[in-house]
């Protein structure tokens, strides 16, 4: 047992695995702890029958979640991180949950956000009774998420114990580093247009024609339009008072860049954590990244751009 082994502060920790049993030799110890500390034991990861097996009839005591539908977007996991730790988890217990990221097929942006929203974790989670057991597969772990596991938990976890992680950054670093990442460049054929205050209904328009034109379904194209008109209001709003808004497909997906050409957007978190009354500002970008599977903001030389990614179906 470590210092860090309490039920009243947030213990977030690593486990890099090879086999199915390295990984059982580490989750199932630490779920049987979450029980006998009268905790909530959770499981989201895609072994999880190898976990019931090995724990037999004391598996129901565990809540277990389908991975690939809970892993889809980032910023809507985070959302249901949160939700379900204070409606369901947090009244019955201090939270043990064992998750293990769905990584097929990720994009290199997609593993970029990723690695953000466990970094996130740190913050969104401090002073609240959860343990976090995260575990990755170095087997199938893009080279990129396994160089960010130890820079975003404090602490590493595997059958021989636990030690502090050398390469831990604060969340504040971690996030501000990964929004200097700079963005590929739009993929040809592009299709731009400009807008301004008055003209935010022929820029809905536009959108909507251009993501029935790709194919997008209906209720994917309404959410899209529904983002690029928060995105830009806001940059009518708050920012230079016109941009450019720029769509094209790659990686399966339409992909539209809103353009401010105004002063740089203060993105420290923005839009990450739900509303509420000391947050008011990121009500707008919270919703956005609700609707999208991906938001990518980068500020600089006199310009913003709010990158959305939306597919065919959600992730």
């Amino acid at each position: 047992m470590t210092a860090t082994d309490s039920v009243d502060v947030l213990v977030h920790r690593a486990l890099l695995y090879r086999d199915e049993d390295e990984f059982l030799d580490v989750t199932i110890p630490f779920l049987w702890k979450g029980m006998a500390q009268g905790g909530r034991p959770v499981v989201i990861s895609e072994r999880a029958g190898l976990v019931r097996r090995r724990l037999g009839r004391r598996a129901r005591g565990v809540e277990f979640i389908g991975a690939p539908d809970w892993f889809g977007a980032p910023a809507r996991t985070l959302t249901a991180y949160l939700a379900h730790a204070r409606d369901r988890w947090w009244p019955r217990g201090p939270l043990y949950l064992v998750a293990e990221p769905v990584w097929r097929a990720r994009t290199a942006p997609e593993i970029r956000e990723w690695g953000r929203l466990e970094s996130l974790l740190n913050v969104a989670f401090t002073g609240t009774p959860t343990s976090l057991l995260c575990a990755y597969d170095v087997r199938s772990l893009p080279a990129e998420a396994a160089e960010d596991v130890g820079r975003t938990h404090p602490e590493l976890i595997g059958v021989t114990g636990t030690r502090r992680s050398a390469l831990f950054t604060d969340p504040a670093v971690f996030y501000a580093e990964r929004n200097r990442v700079p963005l590929a460049p739009p993929a040809e054929p592009v299709m731009s247009r400009g807008f301004s205050g008055g003209d935010l209904a022929g820029l809905r328009a536009f959108v909507a024609a251009v993501a029935e034109r790709h194919g997008l379904p209906r209720e994917r194209r309404l959410a899209l339009v529904q983002s690029v008109s928060e995105v830009a209001g806001h940059v009518v709003r708050n920012g230079g008072g016109r941009g450019s808004v720029w769509v094209w497909s790659a990686d399966g997906r339409l992909i539209c860049d809103v353009v401010d050409a105004g002063p740089a957007l203060d993105d420290r978190y923005l839009g990450y954590f739900p509303p509420a009354p000391h947050r008011p500002a990121g009500a707008g970008m919270w919703a956005v990244r609700q609707l999208c599977d991906l938001v990518e903001i980068r500020s600089g030389a006199g310009r913003t751009i709010i990158r959305l990614h939306m597919g065919h179906g959600p992730r």
